[in-house]
């Protein structure tokens, strides 16, 4: 008997023993399928946090993620045992739904290839699992789908919540981008491509220099106002003729009438005697207008002019070089004779560096661009240093240039344009011509001729020249007929010195 209760004795406890363990065995299998599809919903949950970072929303690529992942969970449910379909079932259905949603965001096709192939693999993960829980409790299934479909919910939300940011973040980005495209564009029309040739047209009658003198700006209005009404008559000097008032007397002796412009020149260096002829002309009631033929050192006349040249234009235009320093010493040569003019209140027609577009004078055989920083340099010298508010700045073409707007220094730094021929005739193209660079606003003369244009030719010819001023010795003795002469002077379309207001 002893040994039978034995016998039996152990049979019972090996029972008890069993079911013990087999009551134990659903709770660890149950936690370890909760470990086990945590881990493949945040594998999961990563690969969509790295194709967010992608922000591409096509749509293509879209509907490509989401038939990728539809073929992963087909897969992933016929790796499951049947046995076990009561829960993986569930769970592979949350986590395909889940993915499915969080991919809003795509990548590029290897990105969806690297999706797939962690779901393929988050499959094969669940396939042992769910081996080892055949008998897991209903209601523990449940909990495990709350729980994952809970931490889905909120991937879901805060995938949205990048979304609707990264959307904002473009809408942003958009309107900046456009902001910025037309602020660049409103910049770019503001601001012309060459500075110093841009015709700002300056309104009629206002002087370049802000500072003018009343007597510079007296005179300027009345030129103004005569322009495209009448031309006013003008005569170049010369002083090697016996007399000094040759051409003059000549005309006065032909016409009875004397051009109210006289026309000097400060060749030679002669600033002195320059400056005494242009006080007397003023003081008649005269108009002075003043040139300058010189070397590129300025000195000699216009021999020099013709036959110098700058070996340096950069050197010399640039502040600072001894090139430049002497430069400067130059041209305050003339600064100086200037400013004994200003300083009478003589305002002066200045025609500095003309026919620069024929390329004969120095001054212009270093082509358009060095022309106008040369010409700037002296309006901003003699403006700026010396304050010479008496200068009306005059720019003269000549006939045998082009491409005028090339040369043409800008409204701020001229005050009348002009152009000279020693063709017969009005030339009425050539004011063409100026007219095209220049506008309407800015007063053209025509500063140097040969044979006066007939009185008839002046007013029907097409060319509105506010005055002309013919050239000195044989071209006003030799060039032209005396009746001619005489018919000009005393048309009352002709302004003489006798005609003109009192300027001072």
């Amino acid at each position: 008997m002893t040994d039978k209760f034995k016998k039996f004795t152990a049979v019972i406890l090996s029972a008890v023993i069993a079911v013990l363990f087999a009551a134990c065995t659903p709770n660890a299998a149950s936690d370890d399928v909760k470990k086990d599809s945590s881990l493949s919903f945040e594998t999961d949950s990563g690969a969509s946090a790295n194709t967010e970072k992608e922000n591409d929303t096509s749509d293509s690529y879209v509907s490509d993620t989401k038939t990728s992942f539809d073929v992963s969970e087909s897969e992933e449910k016929s790796e499951i045992p049947t046995s076990a379909a009561s829960v993986t079932s569930e769970t592979t259905a949350e986590n395909a739904t889940d993915i499915s949603e969080t991919v809003a965001e795509p990548g590029t096709e290897s990105e969806t290839s690297s999706f797939t192939a962690e779901s393929a693999a988050t499959a094969e993960t669940q396939a042992p699992v769910s081996a080892q829980t055949q008998s897991v409790p209903p209601k523990e299934t449940a909990e495990t789908s709350a729980d994952i479909s809970e931490i889905t919910a909120a991937e879901t939300t805060a995938v949205s919540a990048t979304e609707a940011a990264t959307a904002t973040t473009a809408a942003t980005a958009t309107a900046t981008s456009a902001a910025t495209s037309t602020s660049v564009t409103t910049t770019a029309a503001e601001t012309p491509e060459n500075d110093d040739t841009a015709n700002e047209n300056r309104p009629a009658s206002v002087l370049s220099n802000p500072n003018a003198s009343e007597s510079a700006k007296k005179l300027y209005q009345y030129i103004s106002d005569t322009y495209g009404k009448a031309i006013i008559s003008g005569q170049q000097e010369s002083t090697w003729m016996g007399s000094d008032q040759y051409e003059f007397d000549y005309i006065f002796d032909k016409t009875g009438k004397y051009p109210a412009i006289r026309g000097l020149d400060y060749m030679n260096d002669d600033f002195k005697g320059v400056n005494d002829r242009a006080e007397n002309w003023y003081g008649r009631g005269g108009i002075v207008t003043i040139c300058w033929h010189c070397g590129c050192d300025f000195s000699g006349s216009w021999s020099e002019c013709m036959e110098t040249e700058l070996s340096d234009w950069n050197a010399v235009l640039t502040e600072g070089t001894e090139e430049y320093k002497a430069f400067i010493a130059g041209i305050d040569k003339a600064a100086k004779a200037l400013k004994e003019l200003k300083d009478k209140n003589i305002p002066v027609l200045w025609r500095p560096f003309h026919e620069f577009d024929g390329g004969w004078f120095w001054w212009g055989k270093g082509g358009a661009e060095n022309f106008k920083k040369l010409w700037i340099t002296m309006y901003e010298r003699y403006t700026d240093y010396w304050g010479l508010d008496n200068l009306i700045w005059v720019c003269g073409f000549s006939g045998n240039g082009k491409d005028f707007d090339k040369w043409y220094p800008g409204d701020n730094y001229v005050d009348i344009a002009g152009a000279d021929s020693y063709t017969d005739g009005a030339n009425a193209s050539l004011y063409g011509q100026v007219k095209d660079t220049v506008g309407e606003n800015i007063p053209i003369c025509f500063h140097e001729c040969g044979r006066v244009p007939t009185s008839e030719q002046l007013k029907t010819g097409g060319a509105g020249w506010v005055w002309f001023m013919t050239w000195h010795t044989d071209f006003i003795t030799d060039k032209n007929d005396v009746n001619d002469l005489k018919n000009i002077f005393n048309d009352p379309y002709v302004i003489t010195l006798d005609e003109l207001p009192d300027l001072k």
